[in-house]
């Protein structure tokens, strides 16, 4: 059974009116996806406008919030929780399956090094200028790495997948790293957008 937590429920509402009133859209519901099946299902969140649903999708309802889905992907949903957290390091909504978390194997792991200068640096715009700004339209962004003077992200909640990240990062988040931290050169996005993992880069490569 899916679950939508209290918070989650409020964010939903707020987004949902904020897209009725400023931007004149008609909403319908969410759309739940799964975006990558491999090492395990990521998941992502997007708003249906009326009239635009897929005539083949499944749909639930959970106290009030219409959720459309692929009908191949109802039994990697039928236990999702979706949640709407806010922290340092993700601000934003965040889909997961308990079932498949507790089933998960431990695989240790080595971290990149984010306790750099650099790296701290660029993690304070992210904090302070940025998450802020995309965390209104329930995304956010974290630091996977800085290396060689380039700054790789993660784009996550309400960016991830989104038609406008391209214009969100390179028009509001290369500008702001960018302008704060002279020495960085660039500002990769590694963001699993269309499925896959990692598909742009690799921290060990």
């Amino acid at each position: 059974m899916i679950q939508i937590t209290e918070i989650a429920k409020k964010r939903i509402t707020v987004l949902k009116q904020d897209q009725e009133t400023n931007h004149g859209k008609k909403i319908e519901g969410l759309r739940l996806m799964v975006k990558s099946m491999s090492p395990s299902p990521e998941y992502a969140l997007a708003f249906v406008e009326q009239g635009k649903k897929d005539p083949n999708d499944a749909m639930v309802e959970v106290d009030g919030i219409k959720l459309f889905m692929e009908s191949r992907h109802m039994n990697l949903l039928e236990d999702v929780r979706i949640d709407f957290i806010t922290g340092l390091q993700q601000t934003g909504f965040k889909v997961e399956n308990p079932k498949v978390i507790e089933s998960k194997p431990a695989v240790p792991s080595t971290p990149p090094n984010l306790d750099s200068p650099q790296a701290k640096a660029v993690q304070r715009v992210i904090d302070t200028e940025i998450n802020p700004g995309v965390a209104a339209h329930g995304g956010y962004i974290t630091l996977v790495d800085v290396k060689e003077d380039i700054a790789y992200i993660r784009l996550g909640g309400g960016c991830q997948g989104c038609g406008m990240s391209n214009v969100t990062l390179k028009q509001g988040v290369v500008v702001a790293i960018k302008k704060a931290i002279p020495e960085i050169k660039d500002v990769m996005d590694v963001t699993d957008h269309a499925g896959g993992t990692n598909p742009y880069y690799s921290p060990g490569k």
